[in-house]
């Protein structure tokens, strides 16, 4: 097995990722041909095929899938490795790779990334914004060292997920101070169905709950606005055009402010919704991936009880 090099084992992860021989002959910036000899190298040497074509592309067998998951792991152990001959012990430089969920990003910046750039100036944070389904994609794919997620627990057995940091953190109505729901401590869901909603695309975790409180009760939400982006759930609601969607901590500093106030609702899966720190099962992180992990749980109030 001496020719199971993580030059060649590099070449099928490529085809693999990016689903054919050529387009990982392109970014690679080789001939296909190269691409599809180191491929056949590799079946030789273990003796069996280790792609499957079809229309959409290139597909692993089980043995192709064993082996791009020694390189993976080999990769995260290298980067490891690296993180500390080359001194990021001392955090002296270095990069962190982080996913999360928009409503995460003020808490992120103020209360985490903030601390961890002064302490460690010359590291860099690569911060990627997206769904649950985004997020558990990068993890899988090794694009980030973690990841912030929010929505119902996720199954950390079958998502390959392991728990950092988790903290029960409710999903909230949002209305601004002059909505007629205002003076109300908490509302039910027949409450909030006489109101038009700006909510997050379906895939989103937030809008995976209303979607099942909609199949149980056989009700409808009234969606007027759908967008990907807090400044626009949040513009919606100080426009007086309705309400939104959001845990607490996402609309802090507004509620601080009062100009927006966030409602308990009365309902098990707008309670049962947690703020979750993961990443990749089995995945050694670099040393400045867990001190951003350290400040992630230990400073973001999204983790406070």
């Amino acid at each position: 097995m001496s020719g199971l090099t993580m030059a060649r084992l590099r070449y099928l992860f490529e085809v693999v990722r990016l689903g054919g021989v050529r387009l990982a002959a392109d970014f690679l910036d080789v001939a296909p041909s190269a691409v599809s000899r180191q491929v056949a190298m590799l079946e030789k040497i273990a003796r069996t095929p280790l792609l499957e074509t079809n229309r959409r592309g290139a597909k692993p067998t089980e043995v192709g899938l064993l082996l791009i998951a020694y390189y993976r792991e080999q990769v995260a152990r290298e980067e490891a490795l690296v993180s500390q001959l080359d001194g990021m012990n001392a955090l002296e430089s270095g990069h962190v790779a982080l996913g999360a969920v928009q409503g995460f990003a003020d808490d992120l910046m103020r209360h985490a990334l903030s601390e961890f750039n002064a302490r460690h100036p010359n590291m860099t944070i690569a911060l990627k914004l997206g769904g649950i389904n985004d997020i558990l994609g990068w993890l899988e794919d090794d694009e980030v060292h973690l990841g912030l997620t929010y929505g119902p627990g996720l199954d950390l057995h079958d998502a390959r997920l392991k728990e950092l940091a988790s903290v029960a953190q409710p999903l909230c109505a949002v209305v601004g101070r002059d909505h007629p729901l205002a003076r109300h401590e908490s509302v039910s869901i027949d409450d909030l169905i006489a109101y038009p909603f700006a909510l997050a695309r379906p895939g989103y975790g937030t809008r995976k709950i209303v979607e099942q409180i909609e199949a149980a009760r056989e009700c409808r939400f009234t969606v007027s606005v759908e967008t990907d982006h807090l400044l626009g759930l949040t513009a919606f609601v100080r426009a007086g055009m309705g309400l939104t969607l959001l845990p607490a901590f996402a609309i802090h500093d507004d509620i601080e402010r009062g100009a927006l106030i966030a409602l308990p609702v009365r309902h098990a899966l707008m309670q049962d919704v947690k703020a979750q720190l993961v990443s990749r099962r089995g995945r050694e992180l670099p040393v400045g991936a867990l001190a951003l992990q350290r400040l992630l749980s230990g400073n973001m109030l999204a983790f406070r009880v």
